[in-house]
């Protein structure tokens, strides 16, 4: 009896295990659209594959467009992100609490959905961009500027370690290296983007319309599916340029053979 109250009471006083926290909530993130040449850099050194419309993204995840190429990433079919040509821009963290991108060149325009209490940060190489539920654009140049407008909802705050701004409806403003965010004033750069904008919202209704949430286990399935069938896509189009490559210095050398050989009989 004891040895039965000695062993009761030391189950009740030993240490009890922490409960594990449950992970966190990511974004289901995909490629909505591609056009041109979209490059998935995966975020686990993986090779690199063309990008194609219902691919899984996942953290960490980079992509670039090519001249004349453009990219839509959604984010639960919710939100909208569209990637200019000549971009590259990175998933940095997708959890939905606090997510975080970042535009190292080129250019961006979104429309996200309503966040709430959740943080969405946009990251260029001269400021932060504190993004709510907000139509905005993004241009990173390769001068080091940071360009940022807010077109007809939302509000965004741009800051550095120099200063910050924070935008309303209808304005923007530029940011360049090591100086404070300019007062915001009338849109501008990005007036000429109205259309676009407005076009945006009706491909992200029509987005909304067709999306199917994704389990975790199918994700991976679809994205490990895609990677593949792209690489093995990228390959080819390598060994075909390669060989035309090849074609053209023989036909070049065989020119030269051929104009060789009529040289000496010429006065």
């Amino acid at each position: 009896m004891r040895l039965i109250l000695a062993a009761a009471l030391f189950a009740a006083l030993a240490p009890k295990p922490f409960a594990q926290e449950p992970a966190a909530e990511r974004w289901d993130a995909r490629l909505a659209s591609v056009s041109g040449e979209v490059v998935v850099h995966p975020a686990d050194g993986g090779d690199e594959a063309g990008g194609e419309a219902d691919m899984p993204l996942d953290e960490g995840d980079r992509i670039t467009t090519g001249a004349g190429a453009y990219a839509d990433v959604s984010l639960d079919g919710g939100s909208l992100i569209h990637l200019g040509e000549n971009s590259d821009f990175t998933l940095e963290k997708t959890e939905k609490n606090e997510s975080a991108f970042s535009l190292a060149l080129g250019s961006l325009i979104a429309k996200i959905q309503k966040l709430g209490s959740q943080r969405l940060l946009v990251h260029t190489p001269t400021a932060v961009c504190a993004v709510r539920g907000t139509e905005f654009g993004v241009d990173a140049s390769a001068d080091a500027q940071t360009h940022v407008g807010v077109f007809d909802e939302g509000r965004v705050e741009v800051t550095n370690a120099a200063g910050a701004q924070t935008l309303e409806p209808n304005q923007e403003t530029s940011v360049a290296k090591d100086r404070a965010p300019l007062k915001p004033f009338a849109l501008k750069r990005f007036a000429a983007r109205r259309a676009f904008m407005q076009g945006h919202r009706r491909r992200l209704a029509a987005l909304q319309k067709r999306w199917k949430s994704l389990p975790p286990e199918q994700r991976r399935a679809r994205r490990q599916q895609i990677l593949q069938k792209m690489r093995r896509l990228r390959g080819e189009m390598r060994q075909k340029r390669q060989q035309m490559r090849e074609q053209r210095r023989e036909a070049a050398e065989e020119r030269r053979r051929r104009n060789g050989r009529r040289r000496p009989g010429l006065k």
